[in-house]
């Protein structure tokens, strides 16, 4: 087998494939990447035992690197996936190279997430190829065998869907730690060169289905295309090669704006050209584990118009923008807590909020509170007090007379520009009558002061469990004056 390799880059064909693979390597600094070891998704087909081969070939020319052959059994053929594997199989036991195949019911996983069988086959080959070389310290890098043809084809698809510049720009050369090749190499040399070379290679059957999407791009489209231009696969490979360097320099562009941020004012976004600005909202919610769709991204580009705007995201995420600050916060952080304490004179530890309530009718000595982050305390005569004393959360039509006048609480928040993902959660201390203090606010002012004194504090804990209550947002308000 290793003379054949040797007789397959001295043909014509064979040789062009191997400058072509070269300068993808040299120009898109593959080499680093390919010295670190590398993981061949290997499926048996002419591609993928040319990648094989090439790189077999490149580590004889340059210098030693570990290769690592990985076959994916899809479970979708039957039989003949069987005769893939075990031809795979041979192929690297009569080429020294380390073989590893794993056999998953991608059928079963396509159905249970309700995912299509291409979508669903891609996601776990890949899946697997990562989880192999994690545990691995000779091998960090993996290469696949799309070739020009692919790239035609996807870009195409991609066209059809509505894409931007990045759909485009097609099948990504390198990405993360995955690398191609064979990228600009057409499928019909790569045929040609292997057959020149008499080395087999396997064919799936399923290629010529025209049901699957690509297939019928591959079948029905592309010779369309053809009838257009001599080399659609070269034309749109240079299209690819050199849109990639537009949409490379732009997403720059929006990543220094947004560096690692995870929290944006809006007037930062604002101002930016509609290209940058798609990409910054795109790392920016990736700096926040979220991923945008180019719909959700349009309607993001139009709603930082607002100061004020919040908007759903995949994966139970919201993309929340409140007085011009931005942020991407799960839905559970911006969901109402229905939370009720019944109060005595004395710490009452508010569970699951590490945090206290302590009802006094002596002055707290300030020390005592020193093992709290923040306190927020007020006094209140005894005479205002109607039946029990209870810490809860906010509810519709709450209101109290501050100020001079009757308030809802909603609208108070509301004036004192309170983030609405803050005031659902700020604990109110209310009576039979209603409430009597919002914490860091102010007082029930019913007039009579015939009663003793109450002193009452919120203690908020030196964790970071409080998130549940935020009440660190309200020492920042001030009562507003009527």
């Amino acid at each position: 087998m290793d003379k054949k390799i040797l007789s397959l880059f001295a043909t014509a064909p064979g040789k062009d494939i191997y400058s072509l693979a070269v300068s993808s390597i040299e120009e898109l600094g593959m080499e680093k990447m390919i010295k670190k070891g590398v993981l061949v998704g290997l499926s048996g087909g002419a591609d993928s035992v040319m990648l094989l081969c090439f790189l077999i070939e490149y580590r004889r020319r340059t210098a030693d690197f570990p290769i690592l052959a990985v076959h994916i059994n899809h479970s979708i053929r039957g039989e003949s996936a069987d005769r893939d594997e075990t031809f795979a199989k041979r192929m690297c036991a009569s080429l020294g190279v380390e073989f590893i195949s794993e056999k998953i019911d991608v059928p079963s996983i396509a159905k249970e997430n309700g995912l299509g069988i291409e979508e669903c086959a891609r996601n776990v080959r890949y899946q697997e190829f990562q989880n192999i070389i994690q545990g691995r310290k000779d091998i960090s890098s993996i290469a696949v065998a799309h070739n020009a043809d692919d790239n035609l084809e996807t870009v195409i698809f991609n066209i059809f869907r509505g894409t931007g510049l990045r759909g485009v720009c097609g099948i990504p050369p390198v990405r993360d730690n995955i690398f191609r090749p064979l990228i600009g190499v057409k499928k019909s040399d790569i045929i040609n060169a292997l057959v020149c070379a008499q080395i087999d290679f396997v064919t799936d059957e399923t290629n010529n289905e025209t049901e699957y999407r690509r297939n019928y791009i591959r079948h029905k489209i592309v010779p369309v295309i053809s009838g257009i231009c001599d080399d659609p696969a070269l034309m749109v490979s240079r299209l690819s090669s050199n849109l990639r360097y537009d949409d490379e320099y732009i997403s720059t562009c929006a990543d220094n704006i947004i560096g690692d941020d995870t929290s944006v004012k809006v007037n930062k976004l604002r101002g930016l050209h509609r290209a940058v600005l798609s990409r910054a909202l795109i790392k920016f919610a990736k700096n926040n584990g979220a991923e945008l769709s180019a719909v959700i991204t349009n309607s993001l580009v139009s709603l930082i118009q607002k100061d004020n705007f919040s908007y759903n995201l995949p994966g139970e995420k919201v993309f929340v923008c409140e007085s011009g600050n931005c942020r991407i916060v799960s839905q559970r952080e911006l969901s109402c807590y229905n939370y009720f304490f019944k109060l005595t004179d004395e710490k009452n530890v508010l569970e699951g909020f590490d945090a206290d309530f302590i009802v006094s009718k002596t002055k707290f000595d300030k020390t005592c509170l020193n093992v709290y982050k923040i306190s927020i305390q007020a006094k209140i005569s005894s005479a205002i007090i109607v039946g029990d004393l209870v810490l809860r959360s906010r509810r519709d039509g709450d209101t109290i007379f501050y100020g001079g006048m009757t308030r809802k609480v909603k609208k108070l928040f509301s004036d004192l520009k309170i983030p609405k993902s803050y005031r659902e959660s700020i604990p109110l201390l209310c009576d039979d009558r209603g409430v009597v203090w919002v914490p860091g606010l102010g007082v029930r002012d019913d007039g009579n002061k015939d009663g003793t004194e109450l002193y009452v504090c919120l203690g908020i804990g030196k964790g970071e469990s409080l998130s549940k209550i935020r009440m660190r947002s309200t020492s920042e308000f001030k009562p507003q004056k009527a």
